[in-house]
């Protein structure tokens, strides 16, 4: 039997190389290997959370840090964060590990993913993030296998795992964080519209929603420094009554706001009448259009 040339080992493949049970990670290839990863009481999960953010994350010693980041209105994705550099450029191989106190769970390989020179020098987006979680939510344990950027010759590889101990009680947090994130970034909601009817100033339940929405993403967001709200109408009827108008709607959105709890300071409120169409009134459809309030967000 050939036994693999252990030259640095960190966190469990330490521990059972102790003990003389293993020396290697199930399902790689024989050859030089340094590996990477908590002790099992070693082993802790940490969770954070907003309405903009969630994240679980563990710490993995003389590495770096695994993140798994959710932000609102965006996909799932994973940073495996280093300290030294320590992976090579070029590419990983993202395989399930079973547990080392399951040796008989088989491992199966997930993704190849490049490797880049930088601190976080691998990022897992869609779909691989969540399978990442799945995995570990089944007691597996996600590992990287990368050549390594300190090698003494070119086999030498580096192991980094992801330890599934400890990580239901945070991950039932995480869970919770998601069901509190907001569904939608800055981007998507930093320009908003609604429209009105001919002649009507009035907030249906469809408006109050997204109102409501808006001013959730405000009061979560620090950042934000401004809200410029303006009041438009279409061309027809007389242009003095449409200034009246377009100030009568935008009024009904900043007080709609301020029953929400965003700051009055934030809010400057503008009306123009039909002075600025969105389209050009020339049918009855692009005058729907031009019947509404603008909603912008700045921020610092």
């Amino acid at each position: 039997m050939i036994t693999p040339k252990i030259i640095v080992v960190r966190g469990l493949t330490a521990f059972l190389s102790l003990l003389g049970l293993v020396v290697s990670l199930p399902g790689f290839a024989l050859q030089d290997t340094r590996a990477y990863g908590a002790f099992i009481e070693d082993s802790e999960w940490k969770t954070t959370g907003s309405e903009l953010e969630c994240g679980l994350s563990q710490a993995i010693p003389e590495f770096g840090e695994g993140v798994f980041r959710q932000k609102a209105g965006e996909s799932l994705e994973f940073q495996l964060k280093s300290f030294n550099r320590i992976l090579k450029p070029g590419v990983a191989d993202l395989i399930a590990q079973g547990p080392a106190w399951k040796p008989n769970v088989l491992s199966h390989a997930i993704a190849s993913l490049e490797v880049s020179d930088q601190p976080v020098p691998v990022q897992v987006g869609k779909p691989y993030a969540a399978i990442m979680l799945a995995q570990l939510n089944r007691g597996m344990m996600p590992t990287f296998s990368a050549f390594s950027s300190e090698a003494l010759n070119e086999n030498e590889r580096v192991k980094v795992v992801m330890s599934s101990a400890n990580f239901q009680e945070a991950y039932a947090d995480y869970i919770g964080c998601l069901s509190h994130l907001l569904p939608v970034n800055f981007k998507q909601i930093a320009r908003s519209a609604i429209f009105f009817n001919t002649n009507d100033a009035s907030l249906s339940e469809e408006i109050q929603e997204q109102l409501d929405l808006i001013a959730r993403y405000v009061k979560a967001d620090k950042k934000i420094k401004h809200i410029f709200i303006d009041g438009h109408t279409d061309d027809a009827g007389d242009k003095a009554v449409n200034v009246k108008l377009s100030k009568i709607r935008a009024t009904a959105v900043q007080n709609y706001f301020k029953q929400a709890g965003v700051e009055s300071n934030l809010m400057t409120l503008r009306y123009h009448g039909g002075k600025y169409p969105a389209l050009k009134n020339n049918s009855d459809e692009n005058r729907a259009r031009n019947r509404r309030v603008t909603i912008r967000l700045e921020r610092n």
